[in-house]
């Protein structure tokens, strides 16, 4: 695990020109309760999973900043899809295992490396990488992405505007599983939007076409 050192918010924004990155009211929301960041100043490894939600809703935490690369060791998550979590702010490349972005800000200064998938559900967070995505998966379920470069890996999105092919879950779920996770009119049938979709591709289950 690597050294970090923890910046209070206001100090934060203006050191690391947080305001040109993200909204202002998300850095407000961020900020809320005197939480401070967690900034990396060098290329850095944090040896296990980082959950942004539970990690926010602790109380100290609102923003991770890393100077250089982020390696974890294993996945990001942030399942909330309509509340507030912990902003990631990268200045080379993101390495992780999995990364599930819901209503949290990610901005990714060059590739963003996932071992397995990415997905990003839902309007209320963003996530903005620079250069390449590399991933078996990416997906993008009604989410505000950017991707500067190509998509190296499979995937889609719903949203148009992105170098990555458009497409939805209904098209790319087998055929034969879709009994599974839509109704007849071709509706989530599952708690949460695509939890139970996400949760069977972690799991390794060849869901798609």
């Amino acid at each position: 695990m690597s050294d970090c050192e923890i910046v209070p918010f206001p100090e934060a924004v203006a050191r690391f020109g947080l305001d040109a990155k993200f909204e202002d009211y998300k850095l407000e929301e961020c900020a809320e309760g005197g939480r401070a960041v967690r900034y990396y100043p060098a290329s850095a490894t944090i040896d296990a999973d980082i959950d942004l939600d539970r990690l926010f809703w602790e109380g100290e935490i609102g923003g991770i900043v890393a100077a250089d690369d982020l390696t974890i060791a294993g996945s990001v998550w942030n399942w909330e899809i309509d509340t507030t979590a912990v902003f990631v702010s990268v200045g080379r490349d993101l390495k992780c295992r999995n990364l599930i972005a819901g209503c949290a800000e990610i901005a990714v200064g060059r590739d963003l490396r996932a071992e397995g998938i990415v997905v990003a559900t839902y309007n209320h967070g963003r996530l903005e990488i620079a250069r390449d995505v590399h991933a078996k998966y990416l997906i993008v379920d009604d989410h505000s992405t950017s991707v500067g470069g190509k998509l190296i890996g499979g995937g889609w999105t719903d949203m148009p505007g992105t170098s990555v092919r458009e497409s939805t879950w209904f098209k790319e779920v087998r055929p034969e599983l879709r009994g599974e996770f839509f109704n007849e009119e071709g509706f989530m049938t599952c708690a949460g939007g695509n939890v139970d979709l996400v949760k069977a591709l972690l799991a390794g289950r060849e869901i798609l076409r």
